[in-house]
C-alpha cells in the first residue's frame, strides 16, 4: 500500500470520525431534547463528506481488483465534479430535500477542496511521465509564430 493509499484511509477515518460525532449529538441531546436543524444539516454534511472518501478506499481496497491511489482519487474526483456540473436544480419537494441536496453539494465541494492539491501534483506527476526526460514538453509559442518545426516557408 502507497502513500496515496494511506491518504485515503486517514482522510476516511477523519470523515468517519467527524460523522460520528455528529450523530453523537442525536444520543447526547441537551435538556430540552430539542435536536436543531443545525445538527441534521451537520449530519447530512459529514455523511457525504464520508461518502466521499469510502469510494477512493474502496477502489484502493476494494474486494475486486484494487487500483492505485492515484486513479482511484481521480476517478472519484471527476465523479465529485460531475455531480456539481450536472446536477440538477431542485425545484420542489420542500426544505428537507433542497437541504439534503445542499448537503450532497456541500460534500463533493469538500472533497475536491481536500484533494485539489492533491490531484494536480497527480496530474504534474503524470505529465513528465508522458515526456521523456530530453524530450521538451508542447508549449505555446509567445511570438505569435508557429515553432521552427511547423513554420511553412
Amino acid at each position: 500500500m502507497g502513500r496515496l493509499e494511506d491518504l485515503a484511509v486517514h482522510y476516511a477515518n477523519a470523515a468517519r470520525w467527524e460523522l460520528s460525532e455528529a450523530l453523537n449529538r442525536i444520543a447526547t441531546l441537551d435538556e430540552e431534547g430539542t435536536l436543531h436543524d443545525k445538527d441534521l444539516g451537520r449530519i447530512a454534511y459529514a455523511y457525504q463528506r464520508m461518502s466521499w472518501w469510502q469510494q477512493v478506499t474502496d477502489l484502493t481496497h476494494g474486494c475486486e481488483e484494487p487500483i492505485d491511489g492515484a486513479t482511484a482519487l481521480l476517478t472519484v474526483r471527476q465523479r465529485a465534479q460531475d455531480l456539481l456540473i450536472n446536477a440538477r436544480p431542485v425545484n420542489n419537494g420542500g426544505l428537507f430535500v433542497l437541504a439534503m441536496a445542499e448537503a450532497r453539494r456541500g460534500g463533493a465541494r469538500a472533497f475536491l477542496d481536500a484533494t485539489e492539491k492533491l490531484a494536480d501534483a497527480l496530474a504534474l506527476l503524470s505529465d513528465h511521465d508522458t515526456h521523456p526526460a530530453g524530450e521538451p514538453s508542447p508549449t505555446l509559442p509567445t511570438t505569435g509564430q508557429a515553432p521552427p518545426e511547423r513554420r511553412r516557408p
